[in-house]
Formats: C-alpha cells, sequence, structure tokens
C-alpha cells in the first residue's frame, strides 16, 4: 500500500504534534501516526511494527488522550492495507483532520483491492471533510488520488465566494480569527479547533492576505469592526 508523504511537510506536522506532546496540549495520536507513515515510506516494516505496538499499548493504557485508540487502528490499518480497520480509526477518531486522513487512507487501501467505486465514494468523502477545514493541500491530493482513479472534481475546485474581503473566508478561517480576536495564541487555537500549529499558521497567512492586514491586533480589531455591524473591509 502507498504511504506516501511529503518529507518536509512531515518534518513540520511532526514538529508540530511533538511539541503539544510536549506542553501538554495533546497531539500523541497524531504523532504515531506521522511516525509509522515515515517508517512505511522509508519501507522500515519492523519500526512500522514497533510504533504500532506501542501505540496499541498506549491505547490500552488510561493515561493518553481519547484518539489513541483511533490512531493504534488506524497505524494498524496502515500498515496491513486493512480498508475496515482504517474506516473503523476515522469513525472513533474526534479530531476532524484526523477524521479526514484516516477516511482518506481507506480509500487508499480499497483502491489497492481493487474496490475502485468504493475508493472514489470514500475519497469523495475526505474531500469534503479537508474542504470543511479549509486543508488545501489535503484537497490537491485527494483531487489527484481520485484523477488516478479517473474521477473528476470540477465542480468542487471553486468555492462560491468572493476572493478578498470578509466574505471570502472560509467557516474554518472565521473560526481562527473569532480565537485569535481573543487573542489565543497559535498552539491555543489549534488545541481549540483541532488543527496542527503548522496548519493554523498557514490559515491565518491566507486570513492576513484575504483582509489586507499585517497584524493580529489589525485582523481583532477588523474582527470586533464586523461584529458590531461595521464595514470589516
Amino acid at each position: 500500500m502507498s504511504a506516501d508523504l511529503d518529507e518536509r511537510a512531515y518534518i513540520r506536522e511532526l514538529e508540530d504534534s511533538l511539541q503539544l506532546i510536549l506542553f501538554g496540549d495533546g497531539g500523541a495520536a497524531a504523532a504515531v501516526v506521522l511516525l509509522v507513515r515515515s517508517a512505511l515510506s522509508a519501507g522500515d516494516q519492523p519500526k512500522a511494527e514497533r510504533l504500532a505496538r506501542a501505540a496499541q499499548r498506549l491505547a490500552d493504557s488510561a493515561m493518553v488522550e481519547s484518539d489513541m485508540e483511533a490512531a493504534a487502528n488506524h497505524v494498524r490499518g496502515l500498515i496491513d492495507g486493512d480498508a475496515a480497520l482504517l474506516q473503523k480509526a476515522a469513525d472513533q477518531y474526534e479530531a476532524p483532520l484526523a477524521r479526514a486522513s484516516a477516511t482518506e487512507d481507506a480509500a487508499v487501501a480499497q483502491a489497492a483491492q481493487g474496490r475502485q467505486q468504493d475508493a472514489v465514494a470514500q475519497l469523495r468523502h475526505a474531500y469534503e471533510q479537508y474542504e470543511q477545514l479549509g486543508c488545501a493541500e489535503a484537497m490537491a491530493r485527494v483531487r489527484s488520488r481520485l484523477r488516478a482513479l479517473g474521477t473528476r472534481l470540477h465542480h468542487w475546485t471553486h468555492a462560491d465566494r468572493p476572493a478578498f474581503g470578509w466574505d471570502s473566508l472560509t467557516d474554518t478561517e472565521r473560526r481562527i480569527v473569532e480565537l485569535v480576536a481573543q487573542g489565543l495564541s497559535n498552539r491555543q487555537v489549534a488545541s481549540q479547533v483541532f488543527l496542527s500549529v503548522h496548519t493554523v499558521a498557514f490559515h491565518l497567512r491566507h486570513v492576513f492576505w484575504k483582509l489586507d492586514v499585517s497584524s493580529r491586533v489589525q485582523l481583532a480589531r477588523l474582527a470586533a469592526d464586523h461584529a458590531s455591524g461595521g464595514p470589516p473591509d
């Protein structure tokens, strides 16, 4: 089964997850999955197996976050190419991004088993989840997978919203703006919206560009203007 992962993106996400663990904000489940993906990408099956066993031990412990059981099933599904187990992990996850990732992985496993119709349906579902989260890179990856299966998402490639201004913001971006306006740091925002710190920073860069602001203070003022009915643009 394919375990492809952009190395630079992997390193960024892994660093974010490990920082979350060190600072006590969770993220252990995401780190486990990233580590297993890395091992599989490098062809190191023994390492992947060791990590999977360690994840299961953590899942059996009462001292870890609730998503660890889902992560243990996720990594076992990745190692075995087990679509059913990957779908079970997707159903178990509380974190939306992890749920979308497991859904995508289940589709990849189904495609490898020759279940093309199931894989297409699952990829469409993963795409919808990524779209709700505003994960542009993941959406592009899913579109690529669908093209490989002979399916295109022409009607989903552009959102029905303006390119700039308050109305151009996605639901995820608006939620991040709301939290930033409350004075939360990127790490605190990440824990609230169940995204990595890197992904929150990615969204904020897009927000700054769309609203033509250059600081969190300016962003907070725009959010306050919008809340009071003033002209946010």
